[in-house]
C-alpha cells in the first residue's frame, strides 16, 4: 500500500489534534531519512492554511521546494503568495564572514548574525533569533496563523555552540509563542547514538523530548537492512488529554519503506521484513 501524506498525518494524528501552541520535535537518528515526517507536517500546516516560516541550517529551500512539488504542493508560488518565507542562517554566517574579511563597509548591521569576528556566543545566538523574529513577523502580517520550522538543531554544535546556546535558541523562539499563540513550532535534530552523554545533538534531542507535545523519533531498524521496511518510527504523544480522547497509546511503533516518489508507513506484523 502506497501511503499518502494524509494518510502519515492521520496515522501521526496531527490532522486531528489542533497544534496551535503545541512543540513537535523529529529527531532523525544517524542512518535513517526523516525528511518525510518534516514533509507531513508541513503538508498539515499547509491544508489548515498555516503560513509557514522555515528556519533552513542543513538543506536549502530549493530542496523543500522539490519535495513538495512530489507532495502536489509549490513552495515558490508559495512564497510569491506571502505563505512563506524561510531564512538561512548558516549562509546568513558565511556571507557576514566574507564580509568581514575582505574589509566590506557593513551599513546595516541590525539584521546580521556576525557584525564582526569577536561576537560571542550568545550574541551570535541572539542575532540568529532576531533573523528568525524578523522572517516570523513577515509571516503574521499576511497569515493569522504561523509554523516555525527549525530544520536541524545539531547544526548549531557544528558551529562551536554549547548545548547552553542551543537551548537559549529555543527558549527564545517559546518566549515568542507566548506572546503569538497562533503559533506552531517543529524542531528537528539528528542523533548519532553512538555516545548520548558526550553528543550535543543527543543531549540537546533529549533535552526537547521534555518540552514536546509530540515527539517522533525515525531510527534504522536494528536487525539491519530490509527489503521491506527502510525504518522506524515512533509516536509518542505527551499530552494525556490528546491520548485519552483518540484512545493512543503512550508510543505507538510504525514501521516505514522510503519510495522513489513516496513513502508506505505499517504497523508491525503488517508485512514480512525479509532482512538482507
Amino acid at each position: 500500500m502506497v501511503t499518502s501524506m494524509g494518510s502519515i498525518c492521520s496515522t501521526l494524528g496531527i490532522d486531528r489534534v489542533d497544534m496551535l501552541g503545541r512543540i513537535i520535535l523529529i529527531e532523525e537518528q544517524h542512518g535513517c531519512d526523516a525528511n518525510f515526517l518534516t514533509n507531513a507536517v508541513i503538508s498539515n500546516a499547509l491544508e489548515k492554511d498555516y503560513g509557514i516560516c522555515f528556519v533552513l541550517f542543513h538543506n536549502t529551500f530549493n530542496h523543500y521546494h522539490n519535495v513538495g512539488m512530489r507532495s502536489g504542493y509549490n513552495l515558490m508560488t508559495l512564497k510569491e503568495k506571502g505563505k512563506v518565507t524561510f531564512v538561512e542562517p548558516m549562509k546568513e554566517l558565511m556571507h557576514n564572514v566574507n564580509e568581514i574579511c575582505m574589509d566590506t563597509d557593513i551599513m546595516d548591521v541590525g539584521n546580521r548574525i556576525l557584525s564582526d569576528l569577536n561576537n560571542t556566543d550568545k550574541t551570535v545566538v541572539d542575532n540568529m533569533f532576531k533573523l528568525l523574529k524578523n522572517s516570523y513577523k513577515e509571516m503574521t502580517s499576511q497569515n493569522e496563523k504561523v509554523l516555525i520550522i527549525i530544520e536541524d538543531i545539531s547544526h548549531l554544535s557544528d558551529l562551536g555552540l554549547s548545548f547552553r546556546d542551543s537551548m537559549h535558541y529555543v527558549k527564545c523562539i517559546r518566549s515568542l509563542m507566548e506572546s503569538y499563540p497562533m503559533t506552531q513550532l517543529c524542531i528537528t535534530v539528528h542523533t548519532y547514538q553512538n555516545n548520548v552523554q558526550s553528543s550535543i545533538p543527543d543531549f540537546i534531542s533529549n533535552n526537547l523530548k521534555y518540552i514536546a507535545d509530540l515527539v517522533l523519533i525515525a531510527e534504522p531498524l536494528t536487525t539491519g537492512h530490509s527489503s521491506d521496511a527502510s525504518g522506524k518510527v515512533t509516536v509518542n504523544w505527551n499530552i494525556d488529554s490528546v491520548r485519552i480522547e483518540y484512545h493512543w497509546t503512550e508510543k505507538m511503533i510504525y514501521l516505514y519503506k522510503l519510495l522513489d516518489w513516496h513513502v508506505k508507513i505499517f504497523a508491525p506484523g503488517a508485512t514480512t521484513i525479509s532482512v538482507t
